[in-house]
């Protein structure tokens, strides 16, 4: 009896010791990684290196977080041409889920600049081509539209934004700003709208039990919209969108 109580707690000692390991040698690698990025240099080109190792530490973060995922209309992006995501936007991890589920895309993200900040990840951010978004600096806001329309229109990566500006804190979808949509309108590239569900619960439930999140893409709105609509027009339909699924049940 003593005999099986040791071996069972020699056996429970050893995966937890393989477990601790395991996470151990991840954070190593992202480290090491990432200090193979300058944060002195301005990256004007994309890797698929660097975005594999994030969009890995994306999917890690996913599992820590306990999340689990249902993810529908994926199939509607097209793979011929970059594009503008636009998301509602509840949770740090609502553009985690993103590029861990578009993993083929290589997505840069429209984020404040304290994000540039983060130990590690401020790093990959910055390789990945993410943008710097200062609130409140109309000139600074100006350029960084710019650089997105940019890095679209010489196919160098797909652009992500939060068009509401900031997180939801009750998760009620707030106004979206419609200067976010100039970049879809001066690149004619489609706009993949898509609705995030339960990722606000994710931080409430970790590491208790696990968190369904829903990730809907609703729609991928051609080019050939803005024979009809400007950027106001554009900005209320895809917001619309994006409510008309909250308002569905799971």
């Amino acid at each position: 009896m003593v005999s099986a109580l040791v071996f069972v707690l020699f056996g429970l000692t050893g995966l937890i010791a393989i477990f601790i390991f395991c996470h151990l040698a991840l954070w190593i690698f992202w480290f090491i990684v990432s200090r193979t990025i300058s944060v002195k240099k301005e990256y004007d080109n994309p890797s698929a290196f660097y975005n594999w190792v994030f969009v890995l530490w994306y999917r890690y973060m996913m599992i820590v977080g306990r999340v689990r995922l249902h993810c529908t209309g994926s199939e509607k992006i097209p793979d011929d041409r970059k594009f503008l995501l636009i998301s509602n936007h509840c949770s740090k991890f609502d553009n985690f889920i993103h590029c861990a589920v578009l993993k083929k895309y290589q997505i840069a993200y429209v984020s404040k600049p304290e994000n540039f900040k983060i130990p590690i990840g401020g790093r990959f951010m910055r390789r990945g081509l993410y943008l710097s978004l200062p609130r409140g600096n109309t000139k600074e806001e100006f350029k960084t539209i710019m650089k997105a329309i940019g890095y679209i229109k010489e196919n160098k990566v797909s652009i992500g934004i939060f068009p509401e500006g900031s997180r939801s804190k009750d998760g009620m979808l707030q106004e979206f700003k419609p200067g976010a949509f100039k970049i879809a309108e001066k690149t004619q590239c489609p706009v993949v709208v898509c609705c995030m569900k339960g990722t606000i619960n994710i931080h409430k439930n970790c590491p208790w039990k696990k968190t369904d999140v829903y990730m809907d893409i609703i729609e991928v709105i051609e080019p050939s919209i803005w024979k009809e609509k400007n950027t106001v027009e554009v900005s209320q339909y895809a917001h619309d969108l994006i409510q008309n699924n909250l308002n569905k049940a799971n």
